[in-house]
């Protein structure tokens, strides 16, 4: 049977709103994030999700939380799964945004950029540009992580895909892991990726992933 996968990105979080990065460092969420996240709730509060899925971070499964509480279904359950956790940034976690990026143009030069940016998979470039700087051997590169989530969504598929009906799965994760899932789909993510408190449906049908149309919040936060 058909599974309908329900892929949002945590709340606005501290490290968000100070621009920040935030890969597997955890942040609790702001009030703006925490509404975002019961605003995303009602939204879909018509779906009855057989079971949600978060990383390992609080800040996945605090979102989580406060978008069932809004749901029809009771008591929907909710699994931590490490695969889902966002990449690692290696010695530029928490760093100011303002001051990454000065780094990265004299290390890679401005051209690179320009160009992971404007790539079709500009998610997967982003992740490359991570790796190829990393000092610390701690940042996956664009294959590694698809690899990471795609190996996870193919076991939950397959799983949820042998029950005698349809299904709903609810997945909290992370900006950059994310897009990178849904590129591998060929679909587009913005420009600056997935925002908070925003929602993609994937649904997977003989044995295949297809990206369906959905709208999404209107949440305006990075």
């Amino acid at each position: 049977m058909t599974v309908h996968f329900y892929l949002v990105r945590h709340g606005q979080t501290q490290l968000n709103r100070w621009h920040r990065l935030q890969g597997i460092t955890d942040s609790p969420l702001t009030g703006k994030g925490q509404k975002s996240a019961r605003k995303l709730g009602k939204q879909l509060q018509e779906i009855r999700f057989t079971a949600a899925y978060t990383s390992d971070l609080d800040r996945t499964l605090k979102t989580a939380k406060l978008i069932l509480k809004e749901n029809i279904q009771p008591q929907t359950p909710i699994f931590r799964e490490p695969r889902l956790r966002e990449l690692s940034f290696g010695e530029y976690e928490e760093g100011k945004n303002r001051k990454v990026l000065p780094h990265f143009l004299q290390q890679l030069g401005p051209l690179s950029i320009w160009k992971a940016m404007y790539h079709h998979h500009h998610a997967m470039e982003l992740t490359n540009l991570f790796h190829r700087i990393d000092q610390t051997s701690q940042v996956e590169n664009a294959q590694q992580l698809s690899s990471r989530i795609t190996y996870f969504m193919e076991d939950l598929a397959e799983k949820y895909a042998s029950r005698p009906t349809e299904s709903n799965i609810l997945i909290v994760a992370h900006a950059l892991i994310l897009s990178v899932f849904i590129e591998t789909l060929d679909g587009k993510v913005p420009r600056f990726l997935i925002k908070n408190a925003h929602v993609y449906r994937v649904d997977y049908d003989d044995k295949q992933f297809k990206l369906v149309a959905l709208p999404t919040s209107k949440s305006k936060e990075e």
